[in-house]
């Protein structure tokens, strides 16, 4: 999001030593469990918030305006008051509108904390409903050509929904899959996380 790459430098140094802020984020869960450990790895306080701000940027843009909305709560920048200041004319409201305008692809992305539960939960229906699964298959990068090649074979888009969601084993995966349904089959996704 271009308001957080513009003001980078500026959020480094006001957030420099601010332990609290990667334990909000943390909390919120804009970050993995694997993210919050590499970040809280990370000695030196100025690189600790750059890696933050990177990661927090790649989330997208849905991230990036939670990210600052949690800016503005008064535990986090209290004893920022250039911070403080800055914040406040930021408008988050605005901002999450536009993002939801511009790409609805990503507006129920947050909804979902537990991308593994998700697809457990709701397997026999999008097994019933996903209709795209070719294009589904291309963004999956955790498949292997002879993964791929197998859920091909299969005769049906069922089949080969039932194929993708058994070879789809870890978090990460379940992660990619939960992405490239929100952009192949956003109509089933936002039925299933509003149901």
């Amino acid at each position: 999001m271009e308001i957080i790459t513009h003001n980078k430098v500026k959020l480094i140094q006001w957030l420099c030593g601010e332990e609290l802020v990667l334990q909000h984020v943390h909390a919120r869960k804009l970050v993995t469990q694997k993210e919050y450990i590499k970040v809280k790895s990370i000695q030196d306080p100025s690189a600790n918030i750059t890696e933050l701000l990177d990661i927090i940027l790649q989330k997208g843009d849905l991230v990036c305006v939670a990210f600052l909305e949690l800016l503005k709560n008064d535990d986090v920048n209290e004893s920022r008051p250039e911070l403080k200041d800055w914040i406040t004319t930021v408008d988050t409201s605005a901002l999450a509108h536009k993002t939801e305008k511009t790409n609805p692809s990503q507006a129920g992305t947050l909804k979902i904390p537990d991308d593994q539960e998700f697809l457990k939960k709701n397997r026999g229906r999008l097994i019933d409903k996903v209709k795209n699964v070719e294009r589904i298959i291309d963004d999956l990068n955790y498949l292997s050509d002879e993964m791929a090649a197998n859920i091909r074979a299969e005769r049906t888009d069922q089949a080969k929904m039932r194929k993708v969601l058994e070879y789809t084993t870890s978090r990460k995966a379940a992660k990619l899959l939960v992405d490239a349904l929100h952009k192949h089959a956003n109509d089933v996704m936002e039925d299933l996380i509003t149901v």
